[in-house]
């Protein structure tokens, strides 16, 4: 039910005791321990502005620096998704690569240096993309924001949280059973319609928990089902390389692709979360998340090669690139790429709080999470095409002449041969098992007030697998000359079914629509044409990518201090952590070509080893090893708070704090990119990033609901993972050749720093409220800058030097609605798959939400997302010079919520 003005007074009188006293003042494993030995009254918050005097309550009794988001209702965030929710906090900013919140970073650090943690805990996390690599950052898709009651960002540490955050730690919390009424029920249905797709999908939801007469025993169940229509219209350049314009080299695109992608997304979660308290001294609670995500996709791009260089009167130069320009015989590639896609994550969470007689509180910890996501299919599909001459323009609108004078048409597309096919597999996984055991201890030792102790052990996988299809056998069981491909080379045979292919066009596979000026393909007549069930009845045979087959494992070992202490005015803590990190990471080697030692290794398939290596014998020294490291970290912190007045205080933190290196970068393995003549090697003895710090604030609550705060932040980083390079000589499959090929290797480095102030201010007025923050952050690396010869070097990614949200909003007891605006200025992405710095431009985003309540019980919400329908553009060094655009679109949603 709707509070009016007098019951928000009283909530939020009783929140500050709730939140203020015990939320944020807890061991790794217990973070709702300490609300439940006060035994202070739960309340639940409803609407807007009560949800904001929460959040203050919450923020302003921590002891660390630490920003919150309570749910604005049962079942019902701000946001739909939990990465929108935290882009709205002060200092962290989110990805949105297909128009949707995905991974976040904290003060200016890369997403993959903060971590995420659901009740306490790590939840395995595996990419759906099949660009993205194994990576240390939260994939927010998995997570519907309904399952989560509350998100806490901690910038600075605290000893009994978990390490392994350079920017900040988010802390996601469920519902609980018993803190609910009996038989409470929340259910949501709606649609959301995508602009780009111009389809319509059901969002539903529903929440049920129910618990015993005694409240000793209850559970709760949530089940949410989303799904999205999506498509991405997009122009991209795949790599940049040198080009002599009047005697001086500038970057000119060596591949400009046009291209279209469609996915459908559904995501299903359910959590079940059970609670039993046989006494008031003990506490057991089971979570189980099952999360999914299918995502299957198919990408369409029309790929012009700049082969010859640039006709040096046509090129229009900007800065230090070709932003415009022609090249005569170009040729064309016209791919498209057919994948089965998901995401999966479980994880299985038992917590156990005890209080014994001497009033000792013991918590345990024991779980499980896994998780597996990439491409289980991926049908690769390759028209090719050859120009007289191909030009560009600014924005990357291409003009291709089949002959001169004639731009080729949609005929001319249709009319494209099959001239090559591929299938493969790439799959991530994630899985981490721990246990871990505090102690806390009420202590009356002059300021100190309480002691906490405690260990944790996680034993950690995280890896991928490659692998491909091979499809050359004729009808006789005869072999086809490898030497034109490792995959599924198109030509004429004896019956055979690739034979069958040959001459087979696009116009086979077109599924009558089309985008721009070239046709899309149908996955039912590729299916039936291109991968028949003919083409897996044919003895063909499964091959490991041995480059891009690996896995890390990491047994991490924790133990730390806290003590927390409050005196006439001042509070806080101050702790250790200590941390040891054994490293494995496994991978292949070889000798010669990959592909052919790996289908050696199939074992009884005669591959025509003398076609790739002529002389070989066969043995292709094929091993798998692992390579070992370990280090330990100390890390001290401690926090500072002081009361300066009634209603503003002065915050000191300082820390030494890290984050271990990415496991793409720590992976036993090497992958080469052939088109684009750029590979990549991981090294297993990197060290982490380390960093000291310290934060100081001010704040001053002139109401519930209002506030003015202040920060300024400085991390001193020491070990940056930077690239070196090198060029070796790598064989191009498709071609038979051995080409030269830039190979970039991590490697611990010299550090930098980030610095900058945060500035937060909201208030309400009567029926009318303002939320706004902004960020300013400075990162400055101590490495030198070479672009040309080092992609990367001498920058820091993922900062914004500016960030800001601003909300408005109106709400009365019917009624409420809000405007909400985000925005980040442009920051570099880092090194892309092909081998050249990718930053992205400024991009701010307008989200709206309405709300009428029918009655207690009923209400109807409307929501739009991006409503300025603002594009993603990515660029190379230089503004004016494209890297990527994306139109994502606009997303708007309507539906009604139900609760009793």
């Amino acid at each position: 039910m709707q509070h009016n003005k007098i019951n928000k007074c009283a909530l939020a009188v009783k929140l500050s005791l709730l939140v203020g006293s015990a939320a944020l003042t807890m061991p790794a494993f217990a973070a709702d321990e300490a609300a439940k030995e006060e035994q202070v009254e739960v309340i639940q918050v409803r609407g807007i502005r009560a949800s904001q005097e929460a959040n203050l309550n919450a923020k302003r009794f921590s002891g660390a620096v630490v920003d919150v988001v309570t749910a604005e209702d049962i079942g019902k965030f701000p946001d739909k998704n939990v990465a929108e929710s935290l882009s709205r906090i002060t200092g962290v900013s989110v990805t949105r690569g297909f128009g949707e919140g995905e991974k976040i970073a904290v003060r200016g650090t890369d997403p993959a240096q903060n971590r995420t943690l659901l009740n306490g805990a790590s939840v395995a996390s595996a990419d759906w993309f099949v660009l993205d690599n194994p990576s240390r950052a939260f994939n927010f898709t998995l997570l519907p924001s309904n399952v989560v009651s509350d998100l806490e960002v901690y910038k600075t540490p605290q000893a009994d949280i978990q390490e392994g955050s350079l920017g900040g730690t988010v802390y996601l919390k469920t519902r609980k059973p018993l803190d609910l009424d009996a038989n409470t029920v929340s259910l949501q249905v709606q649609g959301q319609y995508s602009d780009v797709s111009e389809e319509w999908d059901p969002q539903l939801s529903g929440l049920y928990s129910w618990k015993n007469d005694a409240d000793t025993f209850g559970v709760l169940v949530s089940l949410t089902q989303q799904e999205r229509s999506l498509a991405r219209k997009g122009k991209e350049v795949l790599g940049f390389g040198r080009q002599e314009v009047d005697g001086e080299e500038y970057w000119a695109p060596r591949i400009i692709g046009d291209a279209f992608f469609q996915q459908q997304r559904k995501r299903t979660t359910a959590l079940v979360t059970a609670q039993w308290q046989p006494s008031d001294q003990t506490d057991v609670v089971l979570n189980v998340l099952d999360t999914k995500l299918d995502a299957d996709n198919i990408n369409h791009n029309l790929y012009t090669f700049f082969n010859s260089g640039f006709v040096e009167s046509s090129a229009v130069l900007s800065g230090s690139g070709i932003v415009a320009g022609q090249a005569n015989n170009t040729s064309s590639e016209f791919a498209v790429i057919d994948r089965v896609s998901y995401s999966d994550a479980k994880s299985y969470d038992l917590e156990i709080n005890h209080t014994l007689n001497n009033g000792v509180t013991v918590t345990g910890k024991l779980g499980t999470t896994e998780a597996e996501g990439g491409t289980s299919r991926d049908r690769y599909h390759q028209f090719n095409g050859a120009y007289v001459n191909s030009s560009y323009d600014s924005g990357l609108n291409l003009s291709n002449y089949v002959t001169a004078g004639n731009l080729e048409t949609f005929s001319d597309i249709q009319n494209r041969d099959l001239s090559y096919i591929q299938e493969g597999a790439r799959l991530m996984n994630d899985e981490e098992t721990y246990a871990g055991l505090d102690f806390a201890f009420e202590l009356d030792k002059g300021i100190f007030n309480r002691l906490k102790t405690g260990v944790l052990f996680q034993d950690h996988d995280k890896g991928q697998r490659q692998t491909g299809t091979r499809f050359h056998w004729l009808a006789d069981s005869q072999h086809i000359d490898p030497a034109n491909g490792p995959y599924g080379e198109v030509r004429a045979g004896d019956g055979n079914w690739l034979g069958s292919l040959a001459g087979l066009k696009f116009s086979d596979v077109h599924d009558g629509s089309n985008y721009a000026y070239y046709p899309l393909m149908s996955s039912a007549n590729s299916a039936s044409t291109v991968f028949p069930a003919a083409a897996y009845n044919s003895p063909t045979t499964e091959f490991l990518f041995l480059p891009n087959t690996w896995e890390v494992n990491e047994k991490i070992s924790a133990a730390y201090v806290k003590a927390d202490f409050s005196g006439e005015s001042v509070r806080g803590d101050i702790g250790v952590r200590v941390v040891k990190t054994d490293v494995s990471s496994a991978g292949y080697s070889w000798t010669g070509d990959w592909v052919a030692a790996s289908i050696d290794m199939v074992g009884g398939y005669d591959l025509l080893a003398d076609a790739v290596e002529p002389g070989r014998d066969g043995d292709w020294g094929v091993a798998y090893n692992s390579l070992k490291h370990s280090y330990t970290d100390v890390l001290p912190n401690i926090n500072l708070v002081f009361d300066v007045s009634e209603d503003s205080l002065v915050r000191f933190s300082a820390a030494r704090v890290m984050s271990r290196p990415d496991y793409v970068n720590i992976a036993n393995q090497q992958s080469v990119n052939i088109p684009t003549r750029t590979g990549s090697r991981g090294n297993p003895f990197l060290e982490p990033v380390r960093a000291n710090q310290f934060d100081i604030g001010y704040e001053w609550y002139f109401n519930a609901s209002s506030l003015i705060a202040f920060t300024f932040f400085h991390k001193d980083i020491q070990g940056s993972v930077l690239n070196s390079v090198t060029r070796e000589m790598a064989f191009d499959e498709i071609n038979n050749e051995q080409v030269e090929v830039t190979i970039t290797e991590p490697k611990n480095g010299l550090g930098g720093r980030v610095q900058g102030l945060e500035v937060s201010y909201q208030q309400a007025f009567g029926d009318f409220g303002l939320i706004t923050n902004y960020t300013y952050t400075d990162a400055e690396s101590e490495q030198e800058r070479d672009a040309v010869n080092n992609p990367g070097s001498g920058l820091i990614a993922g900062n914004s030097r500016h960030m800001a949200n601003l909300t408005g909003y109106f709400e009365n007891d019917s009624f409420s609605a809000r405007l909400s605006y985000n925005y980040r200025t442009e920051f570099f992405n880092g090194v892309g798959e092909f081998g050249n710095e990718v930053y992205t431009d400024d991009f701010g985003q307008l989200d709206a939400s309405v709300t009428y309540n029918f009655s207690e019980t009923v209400s109807f919400v409307v929501e739009a997302v991006n409503l300025m329908d603002e594009d993603l553009y990515q660029y190379h060094i230089d503004k004016a010079r494209p890297a990527s655009l994306y139109e994502n679109g606009r997303r708007f949603t309507a539906g009604v919520n139900i609760r009793f």
